[in-house]
């Protein structure tokens, strides 16, 4: 019930927040709307801090390594932009990473609190479970573009913005659950630990640039930051780009990109802090067909 009556407050503080950007330039002479559809070939990178049963000490689970996440996926976009002038408009774009796996022969044995301050749960994987592992995590952005400086070669667009995310994280197999300072372990009904977290809107400032070098070819750059920090939850994400664009004739583009990105959450709770990082890299190719 937490979880779905924070989701509907961070939709319906979206939807105030784009009305107030309307308003003040609801009639425009020549309005347009772009819509960008892609992907990217990403190389990721993820894990949580826990701690071995064998020396009691913090360290780094590796996703990647130690549970088999995929490292390497397809990932989705789309971006809708509505520009009301030459100088003004708004935008939408929404980021989806989601990945499973199952390890049926755990290497290295760990423990973890619950990351939810409200369950105090501590449960531990032993040498050679089988556990499966869920790490979905999803972006939506709404904000506000100004394009400050153009000329003939040259966009530069400042925007502002907010980030809902969407943040799930599960384990479930053989778990057991530690009862005591000795940690005796138990097996736990159901045989799953699910963590679902969901951010109030976040503030995002970001920069895009556009250089056209030659006809219908464009050199694209884009960055931006937010930082989390809501209830139990702060963090951060760094969202860079860079790449090249082709202008067909008409409205129609590619844009071949190189992004890298990050996230990092940390989730307080009553004893222990649970840290969370997710980051990838690669190749991303988008399409984009204005109106």
């Amino acid at each position: 019930m937490h979880f779905i009556t924070q989701f509907s407050q961070a939709w319906v503080a979206l939807l105030v927040t784009m009305a107030l950007v309307l308003s003040p330039i609801a009639i425009a002479d020549e309005s347009r709307l772009k819509i960008s559809v892609g992907g990217f070939y990403s190389t990721s990178d993820s894990g949580m801090d826990v701690t071995s049963p064998l020396t009691d000490k913090e360290f780094e689970l590796d996703f990647e390594t130690d549970l088999e996440l995929v490292e390497s996926e397809f990932l989705p976009f789309i971006e809708i932009a509505y520009w009301f002038n030459d100088q003004h408009g708004i935008y939408f774009d929404w980021k989806r990473l989601h990945r499973d796996a199952t390890n049926k022969n755990i290497t290295v044995p760990y423990e973890f609190e619950h990351p939810d301050p409200d369950i105090d749960e501590t449960y531990s994987i032993q040498l050679g479970a089988e556990i499966t592992t869920t790490f979905n995590v999803d972006i939506a952005r709404i904000g506000y573009g100004y394009d400050f400086y153009t000329d003939d070669r040259w966009d530069l667009i400042f925007t502002a913005g907010l980030h809902v995310m969407w943040l799930e994280l599960g384990f479930e197999g053989e778990i057991g659950a530690c009862l005591d300072e000795t940690c005796g372990i138990i097996d736990i009904d159901p045989d799953s630990v699910v963590f679902t977290d969901v951010t109030a809107p976040l503030p995002d400032l970001g920069l895009l640039a556009h250089y056209q070098f030659a006809d219908s070819w464009s050199i694209t750059g884009h960055a931006q930051y937010f930082y989390i920090k809501i209830d139990n939850i702060k963090g951060e994400l760094i969202d860079l780009s860079g790449g090249i664009e082709y202008n067909f004739e008409g409205k129609f583009a590619a844009d071949l990109s190189y992004k890298y990105y990050k996230v990092t959450a940390d989730i307080d709770g009553d004893y222990t802090t649970t840290s969370i990082h997710y980051g990838f890299h690669g190749p991303m190719l988008t399409l984009s067909y204005e109106f």
